[in-house]
Protein backbone atom coordinates (compact mmCIF):
# COMPACT_ATOMS: atom_id res chain seq x y z
CA UNK A 1 0.00 0.00 0.00
CA UNK A 2 1.19 3.52 -0.83
CA UNK A 3 1.06 6.25 1.80
CA UNK A 4 0.37 9.75 0.47
CA UNK A 5 0.48 12.70 2.88
CA UNK A 6 -1.48 15.74 1.71
CA UNK A 7 -0.27 18.71 3.75
CA UNK A 8 -2.21 21.96 4.01
CA UNK A 9 0.12 24.68 5.32
CA UNK A 10 -2.82 27.11 5.58
CA UNK A 11 -4.61 24.97 8.17
CA UNK A 12 -4.46 26.10 11.78
CA UNK A 13 -1.78 28.47 12.93
CA UNK A 14 1.90 28.76 12.01
CA UNK A 15 1.78 26.20 9.15
CA UNK A 16 1.78 23.27 11.59
CA UNK A 17 1.25 20.76 8.78
CA UNK A 18 4.77 21.35 7.47
CA UNK A 19 6.22 20.44 10.88
CA UNK A 20 5.31 16.80 10.22
CA UNK A 21 7.60 16.44 7.21
CA UNK A 22 10.74 15.46 9.20
CA UNK A 23 8.73 12.95 11.25
CA UNK A 24 7.24 11.38 8.13
CA UNK A 25 10.65 11.10 6.49
CA UNK A 26 12.21 9.66 9.65
CA UNK A 27 9.52 7.00 9.97
CA UNK A 28 9.92 5.72 6.43
CA UNK A 29 13.69 5.89 6.67
CA UNK A 30 13.40 3.36 9.49
CA UNK A 31 10.51 1.30 8.06
CA UNK A 32 9.96 -0.11 4.61
CA UNK A 33 7.16 1.59 2.72
CA UNK A 34 6.19 3.59 -0.34
CA UNK A 35 5.31 7.15 0.58
CA UNK A 36 4.92 10.61 -0.94
CA UNK A 37 4.43 14.09 0.48
CA UNK A 38 2.25 16.59 -1.40
CA UNK A 39 1.78 20.17 -0.20
CA UNK A 40 -1.27 22.21 -1.18
CA UNK A 41 -0.93 25.74 -2.53
CA UNK A 42 -4.54 26.88 -2.62
CA UNK A 43 -8.07 25.86 -1.73
CA UNK A 44 -9.17 22.80 -3.70
CA UNK A 45 -5.69 21.32 -4.12
CA UNK A 46 -6.28 18.60 -1.53
CA UNK A 47 -9.32 17.41 -3.45
CA UNK A 48 -7.38 17.40 -6.73
CA UNK A 49 -4.45 15.50 -5.21
CA UNK A 50 -6.78 12.93 -3.61
CA UNK A 51 -8.54 12.33 -6.93
CA UNK A 52 -5.24 11.95 -8.77
CA UNK A 53 -3.94 9.42 -6.27
CA UNK A 54 -7.20 7.45 -6.20
CA UNK A 55 -7.30 7.24 -9.99
CA UNK A 56 -3.95 5.42 -10.07
CA UNK A 57 -5.94 2.37 -9.05
CA UNK A 58 -3.62 0.70 -6.55
CA UNK A 59 -4.18 0.54 -2.80
CA UNK A 60 -3.43 3.92 -1.28
CA UNK A 61 -3.85 5.55 2.11
CA UNK A 62 -4.42 9.30 1.93
CA UNK A 63 -3.44 11.33 5.00
CA UNK A 64 -5.23 14.68 5.35
CA UNK A 65 -2.66 16.71 7.28
CA UNK A 66 -4.61 19.81 8.24
CA UNK A 67 -8.02 20.64 9.68
CA UNK A 68 -11.57 19.51 9.02
CA UNK A 69 -11.60 21.47 5.76
CA UNK A 70 -8.59 19.53 4.48
CA UNK A 71 -10.23 16.27 5.51
CA UNK A 72 -13.41 17.32 3.70
CA UNK A 73 -11.46 18.04 0.50
CA UNK A 74 -9.67 14.69 0.62
CA UNK A 75 -12.97 12.94 1.30
CA UNK A 76 -14.64 14.50 -1.75
CA UNK A 77 -11.59 13.99 -3.95
CA UNK A 78 -11.53 10.27 -3.18
CA UNK A 79 -15.30 9.86 -3.51
CA UNK A 80 -16.36 6.43 -4.72
CA UNK A 81 -12.83 4.99 -4.85
CA UNK A 82 -12.75 1.49 -3.37
CA UNK A 83 -8.95 1.41 -3.29
CA UNK A 84 -8.58 4.32 -0.84
CA UNK A 85 -8.21 4.55 2.91
CA UNK A 86 -8.50 7.99 4.53
CA UNK A 87 -6.44 9.07 7.53
CA UNK A 88 -6.39 12.38 9.38
CA UNK A 89 -3.48 14.16 11.05
CA UNK A 90 -5.50 16.88 12.84
CA UNK A 91 -3.54 20.13 12.96
CA UNK A 92 -6.21 22.64 11.99
CA UNK A 93 -8.26 25.03 14.09
CA UNK A 94 -11.16 22.71 14.89
CA UNK A 95 -10.24 19.04 14.33
CA UNK A 96 -13.77 17.96 15.21
CA UNK A 97 -14.30 14.69 13.33
CA UNK A 98 -11.59 12.76 15.19
CA UNK A 99 -13.11 13.76 18.56
CA UNK A 100 -15.87 11.22 17.99
CA UNK A 101 -13.24 8.45 18.12
CA UNK A 102 -10.81 9.80 20.70
CA UNK A 103 -8.47 12.70 21.34
CA UNK A 104 -6.65 14.66 18.66
CA UNK A 105 -3.39 13.58 20.31
CA UNK A 106 -4.15 9.95 19.38
CA UNK A 107 -4.14 10.90 15.69
CA UNK A 108 -1.04 13.09 16.00
CA UNK A 109 1.01 10.02 16.92
CA UNK A 110 2.26 9.33 13.38
CA UNK A 111 3.72 5.84 13.96
CA UNK A 112 0.47 4.74 15.62
CA UNK A 113 -1.54 6.20 12.74
CA UNK A 114 0.63 4.75 9.97
CA UNK A 115 0.48 1.33 11.63
CA UNK A 116 -3.25 1.64 12.35
CA UNK A 117 -6.06 -0.10 10.50
CA UNK A 118 -9.03 1.27 8.59
CA UNK A 119 -12.62 0.77 9.63
CA UNK A 120 -15.74 1.34 7.57
CA UNK A 121 -17.61 4.55 8.40
CA UNK A 122 -20.74 6.12 6.99
CA UNK A 123 -20.89 9.34 5.03
CA UNK A 124 -23.47 12.01 4.30
CA UNK A 125 -24.58 13.08 0.84
CA UNK A 126 -25.60 16.75 0.94
CA UNK A 127 -26.78 18.34 -2.33
CA UNK A 128 -24.15 16.42 -4.27
CA UNK A 129 -21.32 17.03 -1.77
CA UNK A 130 -19.89 14.44 0.62
CA UNK A 131 -19.41 14.79 4.35
CA UNK A 132 -17.87 12.58 7.01
CA UNK A 133 -19.03 14.47 10.05
CA UNK A 134 -21.89 16.98 10.43
CA UNK A 135 -24.05 19.02 8.06
CA UNK A 136 -26.56 21.68 9.02
CA UNK A 137 -28.54 24.66 7.88
CA UNK A 138 -29.65 27.75 9.74
CA UNK A 139 -27.93 29.92 12.32
CA UNK A 140 -25.19 27.42 13.19
CA UNK A 141 -24.25 27.32 9.49
CA UNK A 142 -24.22 31.14 9.58
CA UNK A 143 -21.85 30.89 12.53
CA UNK A 144 -19.61 28.49 10.59
CA UNK A 145 -19.46 31.04 7.76
CA UNK A 146 -18.47 33.80 10.19
CA UNK A 147 -16.02 31.43 11.88
CA UNK A 148 -14.01 31.17 8.68
CA UNK A 149 -13.26 34.89 8.90
CA UNK A 150 -12.47 34.97 12.62
CA UNK A 151 -10.11 31.98 12.68
CA UNK A 152 -7.74 33.82 10.34
CA UNK A 153 -7.04 36.30 13.13
CA UNK A 154 -3.89 35.83 15.24
CA UNK A 155 -4.32 33.86 18.50
CA UNK A 156 -7.91 32.87 17.67
CA UNK A 157 -8.54 29.14 18.16
CA UNK A 158 -11.26 27.13 16.42
CA UNK A 159 -13.54 27.20 19.46
CA UNK A 160 -12.94 30.93 20.00
CA UNK A 161 -13.69 31.63 16.32
CA UNK A 162 -16.98 29.77 16.67
CA UNK A 163 -17.86 31.74 19.82
CA UNK A 164 -17.10 35.01 18.03
CA UNK A 165 -19.27 33.84 15.15
CA UNK A 166 -22.09 33.28 17.63
CA UNK A 167 -21.73 36.86 18.87
CA UNK A 168 -21.95 38.17 15.30
CA UNK A 169 -24.94 35.94 14.59
CA UNK A 170 -26.75 37.32 17.65
CA UNK A 171 -26.63 40.77 16.07
CA UNK A 172 -28.82 39.64 13.17
CA UNK A 173 -32.32 38.15 12.78
CA UNK A 174 -32.20 34.44 13.59
CA UNK A 175 -34.04 31.45 12.23
CA UNK A 176 -35.60 30.12 9.04
CA UNK A 177 -39.10 28.95 8.15
CA UNK A 178 -38.60 25.31 7.20
CA UNK A 179 -40.64 22.46 5.79
CA UNK A 180 -38.85 19.29 6.89
CA UNK A 181 -39.26 15.62 6.01
CA UNK A 182 -37.26 12.98 7.89
CA UNK A 183 -37.18 9.33 6.83
CA UNK A 184 -37.09 7.07 9.89
CA UNK A 185 -37.70 3.40 10.60
CA UNK A 186 -41.30 4.36 11.48
CA UNK A 187 -41.87 6.19 8.22
CA UNK A 188 -41.60 9.77 7.06
CA UNK A 189 -41.99 12.39 9.80
CA UNK A 190 -42.87 15.95 8.77
CA UNK A 191 -42.21 19.14 10.66
CA UNK A 192 -43.10 22.70 9.71
CA UNK A 193 -42.22 25.89 11.55
CA UNK A 194 -39.50 28.36 12.35
CA UNK A 195 -36.24 26.78 13.44
CA UNK A 196 -32.90 28.13 14.55
CA UNK A 197 -31.30 25.27 12.68
CA UNK A 198 -31.59 21.68 11.51
CA UNK A 199 -28.60 19.37 11.86
CA UNK A 200 -27.71 16.01 10.30
CA UNK A 201 -24.91 14.20 12.08
CA UNK A 202 -22.68 11.24 11.47
CA UNK A 203 -20.12 12.38 14.07
CA UNK A 204 -20.65 14.17 17.37
CA UNK A 205 -18.64 17.41 17.36
CA UNK A 206 -18.37 20.49 15.16
CA UNK A 207 -17.59 24.19 15.42
CA UNK A 208 -14.36 23.68 17.35
CA UNK A 209 -15.74 21.41 20.08
CA UNK A 210 -19.52 21.90 20.18
CA UNK A 211 -21.23 18.56 20.89
CA UNK A 212 -24.11 18.96 18.46
CA UNK A 213 -25.02 15.27 18.29
CA UNK A 214 -24.07 13.48 21.53
CA UNK A 215 -24.03 9.72 21.10
CA UNK A 216 -23.97 9.77 17.30
CA UNK A 217 -22.16 6.69 15.94
CA UNK A 218 -20.30 7.07 12.62
CA UNK A 219 -20.77 3.49 11.44
CA UNK A 220 -24.31 2.45 12.41
CA UNK A 221 -26.03 3.23 9.10
CA UNK A 222 -28.13 6.04 10.59
CA UNK A 223 -27.93 9.79 10.90
CA UNK A 224 -28.84 11.78 14.01
CA UNK A 225 -31.14 14.67 13.18
CA UNK A 226 -31.41 17.61 15.58
CA UNK A 227 -34.05 20.34 15.23
CA UNK A 228 -33.87 23.46 17.42
CA UNK A 229 -36.85 25.81 17.40
CA UNK A 230 -36.45 29.56 17.59
CA UNK A 231 -36.18 31.33 20.94
CA UNK A 232 -35.43 34.87 22.05
CA UNK A 233 -31.86 36.16 21.77
CA UNK A 234 -31.41 36.31 25.58
CA UNK A 235 -32.48 32.67 25.88
CA UNK A 236 -30.14 31.68 23.05
CA UNK A 237 -27.24 33.19 24.99
CA UNK A 238 -28.32 31.38 28.16
CA UNK A 239 -28.55 28.01 26.41
CA UNK A 240 -25.32 28.23 24.42
CA UNK A 241 -23.09 26.64 27.06
CA UNK A 242 -25.47 23.71 27.47
CA UNK A 243 -25.52 23.18 23.73
CA UNK A 244 -21.74 23.11 23.61
CA UNK A 245 -21.73 20.43 26.33
CA UNK A 246 -24.33 18.35 24.48
CA UNK A 247 -27.15 18.84 26.99
CA UNK A 248 -29.82 19.97 24.52
CA UNK A 249 -31.65 16.67 23.92
CA UNK A 250 -33.68 17.34 27.08
CA UNK A 251 -34.78 20.84 26.03
CA UNK A 252 -38.39 21.44 25.02
CA UNK A 253 -37.18 23.42 21.97
CA UNK A 254 -35.10 20.47 20.72
CA UNK A 255 -36.20 17.37 18.84
CA UNK A 256 -33.79 14.49 18.23
CA UNK A 257 -34.64 11.87 15.60
CA UNK A 258 -32.66 9.12 13.90
CA UNK A 259 -33.07 8.00 10.32
CA UNK A 260 -31.59 7.81 6.85
CA UNK A 261 -32.62 11.07 5.18
CA UNK A 262 -33.74 14.61 5.93
CA UNK A 263 -35.10 17.02 3.32
CA UNK A 264 -35.70 20.67 4.07
CA UNK A 265 -37.22 23.54 2.11
CA UNK A 266 -36.44 27.06 3.33
CA UNK A 267 -38.44 30.24 2.86
CA UNK A 268 -35.30 31.81 1.38
CA UNK A 269 -31.77 30.78 0.47
CA UNK A 270 -29.96 29.68 3.64
CA UNK A 271 -26.41 28.90 4.70
CA UNK A 272 -25.65 25.19 4.59
CA UNK A 273 -22.67 23.84 6.49
CA UNK A 274 -20.92 20.73 5.08
CA UNK A 275 -18.10 19.88 7.48
CA UNK A 276 -17.26 23.56 7.78
CA UNK A 277 -17.60 24.33 4.08
CA UNK A 278 -20.45 26.74 3.32
CA UNK A 279 -22.88 26.70 0.39
CA UNK A 280 -26.23 28.47 -0.07
CA UNK A 281 -29.51 26.94 -1.21
CA UNK A 282 -33.24 27.11 -0.61
CA UNK A 283 -33.59 23.32 -0.61
CA UNK A 284 -31.31 20.72 0.94
CA UNK A 285 -31.14 16.97 1.38
CA UNK A 286 -28.99 15.09 3.90
CA UNK A 287 -28.81 11.35 3.17
CA UNK A 288 -26.81 8.53 4.79
CA UNK A 289 -24.19 6.67 2.76
CA UNK A 290 -23.63 3.46 4.74
CA UNK A 291 -20.04 2.13 4.96
CA UNK A 292 -19.01 4.60 2.25
CA UNK A 293 -15.50 5.38 3.49
CA UNK A 294 -12.64 3.55 5.17
CA UNK A 295 -11.22 5.69 7.95
CA UNK A 296 -7.94 4.88 9.67
CA UNK A 297 -7.77 4.64 13.46
CA UNK A 298 -4.37 4.71 15.22
CA UNK A 299 -3.26 1.58 17.06
CA UNK A 300 -4.08 3.28 20.38
CA UNK A 301 -7.77 3.27 19.40
CA UNK A 302 -7.87 -0.25 17.97
CA UNK A 303 -11.19 -1.92 18.75
CA UNK A 304 -13.03 1.36 19.36
CA UNK A 305 -15.31 0.57 16.42
CA UNK A 306 -15.99 -2.67 14.60
CA UNK A 307 -13.56 -3.11 11.71
CA UNK A 308 -14.92 -3.37 8.19
CA UNK A 309 -15.46 -6.89 6.97
CA UNK A 310 -13.75 -6.25 3.65
CA UNK A 311 -10.42 -4.51 2.97
CA UNK A 312 -10.02 -1.80 0.40
CA UNK A 313 -9.91 -3.29 -3.09
CA UNK A 314 -8.46 -2.33 -6.42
Amino acid sequence: MRHVFILNPAAGKKSRALDFIPEIEAYFAAHAGDYEIRVTNQAGDASVYAREEAEKGDLVRLYAVGGDGTLNEVTNGAAGAKNVEIACVPCGSGNDYVKTFGKAEDFLDLPALIEGEATAVDGILCNGELSLNICSLGVDADVCAYMGDFKRLPLVSGSMAYDLGVVKMLCKPAGNNLNIKITTADGVIERKGRFLFALAANGQYYGGGYCGAPGSIPNDGLLDFVLISTVSKPKMVKLLGGYKRGEHYTWDICEHLRGTKMEAECDKAACINIDGEIVHSQTVSFEILPDHFRFVLPTSLAGTFTAASEPATV
